[in-house]
């Protein structure tokens, strides 16, 4: 495959997105920025801020309001993803990383869709809610999946087995703290959308890179995937202690009957 083949998405996306600035700018600055209270309620780090959300959501508006118009199941889009990202991760097991990398990236989009979409039509569900908390600890099992195959014979094996621990503990964390009613459950930096941006964009990417850096290679490294693996495996685990350590602290301040009350309140 010519080297500029992986190229060719990205520069599409690059435009796309720097075509769309200035108009977005015109826009807030007439009309304002339109608030999101899940946005405005999500704890930020480093790594993917407001300003990319509302962003990301202006760009991607206009699909959205399609899906909403022709009313399109939220579970379809969420089995949408799940299937995208099992070919993801056989695309990325297989060392196709461009093709991986961008469908991972698509799967995140559709990720944003269904929940937006479950609200603007009416059919938000705890059984939807949970079906797609389902799907996207299987997508991430198939990518870390494909990343754990492909690198099984070297040692950046270790850091993906790390990443799929993280990422699990890290939505766990949260469940069960959320569960609880404890406090600090969305804490620290490597959230989901955070893993499927620099997971996916690292991917996708790599074979750029690997033409130039590990010509005629029968079995690439992929040295942007590896950088990417290694930043969300370890900032993962960093999360999920924090959170889990959060969470304790939350549950050991809390006065005795009310956490029996809590407790009640699970077993029944």
């Amino acid at each position: 495959m010519p080297h500029w083949v992986p190229l060719v998405p990205l520069l599409a996306l690059t435009g796309w997105f720097l075509l769309g600035f200035p108009l977005f700018a015109l826009n807030v600055k007439r009309n304002g920025l339109h608030r999101d209270a899940r946005i405005e309620g999500r704890k930020t780090g480093p790594f993917l801020g407001r300003f990319l959300m509302y962003y990301l959501l202006w760009m991607i508006g206009p699909i959205e309001r399609t899906l909403i118009r022709f009313r399109v199941s939220p579970n379809a889009l969420t089995l949408s993803s799940l299937c995208f990202s099992a070919v993801a991760g056989g695309a990325v097991a297989l060392g196709h990383f461009g093709f991986g990398g961008w469908l991972y990236l698509f799967t995140g989009i559709l990720d944003i869709f269904d929940g937006r979409v479950a609200r603007a039509t009416g059919l938000q569900s705890d059984a939807g809610a949970f079906c797609d908390s389902v799907a996207d600890r299987f997508a991430e099992a198939f990518i870390f999946g494909g990343l754990a195959w492909y690198y099984r014979d070297t040692w950046v094996l270790a850091f993906v087995l790390l990443g799929l621990v993280g990422s699990f503990m890290v939505s766990y964390a949260r469940a069960r703290g959320e569960s609880l009613n404890a406090g600090g459950a969305d804490v620290g930096a490597m959230q989901r959308p955070e893993r499927i941006l620099y997971l996916g964009a690292g991917m996708a990417l790599a074979p750029v890179l690997a033409t130039f850096d590990e010509p005629g290679s029968t079995h690439r490294l992929h040295i942007l995937a590896v950088i990417a693996i290694v930043l969300v495996s370890v900032t993962s685990a960093a999360t999920s202690v924090r959170r889990a350590l959060s969470i304790y602290r939350q549950l050991r301040t809390r006065p005795r009957n009310e956490e029996m009350q809590s407790q009640d309140e699970q077993a029944a």
